[in-house]
């Protein structure tokens, strides 16, 4: 049989070597193929967990920054608030302190016009003879303020007087207002010019100590 087997080229021990030797090459390179996929897999596997890890990275920083530019904008509304909050209460007490000073002012004003009221019912008393533009020098005013003064005065009672043609105002008291009644009383219907003239004579011209 061993003459046989050489004929047909080996022994069946060396044909099943041959078998087995070609059968784990081919194993081994199926192996070594697994084993390259495996690896490939394993790497782009590493490659995606890499990647997701960026990604998972790039958005809590995005996500953090947003939250920043969120505290950041809330900050300034809050200071944007809070300073209109200010300027809105320092202008009330501004306000609110115009219009003390306004009443305050609005009061020395009225006291003031009392005072200068007075003051000019005074001077005419004691002038006893005024220049109608030189009282309105003294007491800065125009002269049909200066007449309209008197007259309001006279129509309240308050003073009793005439206006001469020549732009004076004479001051009458009451004693020489009676003098002057009974001027009229004696010579009937007269202007006021009459009394005027006859004024020297009727009523004290001489300023009078006040």
């Amino acid at each position: 049989s061993s003459g046989i087997n050489a004929e047909y080229g080996g022994s069946e021990d060396e044909k099943t070597g041959k078998i087995g030797t070609k059968k784990a090459k081919k194993l081994a390179a199926k192996q070594e193929k697994k084993e390259q996929r495996e690896a490939e897999m394993a790497l782009l596997a590493e490659k995606r967990k890499q990647l997701e890890q960026d990604l998972q990275l790039r958005k809590e920083e995005e996500a953090k920054q947003e939250e920043e530019e969120r505290q950041r904008k809330e900050e300034e509304r809050k200071a944007k608030e809070e300073q209109e909050r200010r300027e809105h209460e320092e202008y009330l007490l501004l306000k609110e302190s115009f219009a003390v000073e306004d009443e305050g002012q609005e009061a020395l004003d009225e006291e003031a016009q009392r005072n200068l009221l007075l003051e000019f019912i005074d001077h005419l008393k004691t002038r006893k003879v005024v220049q109608l533009d030189d009282l309105g020098a003294h007491f800065n005013l125009k002269i049909h303020e200066v007449v309209e003064r008197i007259e309001s005065l006279q129509e309240e009672g308050v003073i009793n007087g005439v206006i001469d043609d020549r732009g004076k105002f004479i001051y009458i008291s009451e004693e020489e207002m009676k003098s002057v009644v009974k001027f009229i009383q004696q010579h009937g219907r007269v202007s006021i010019s009459d009394v005027a003239a006859a004024s020297n004579r009727l009523i004290n011209l001489e300023p009078v100590d006040s």
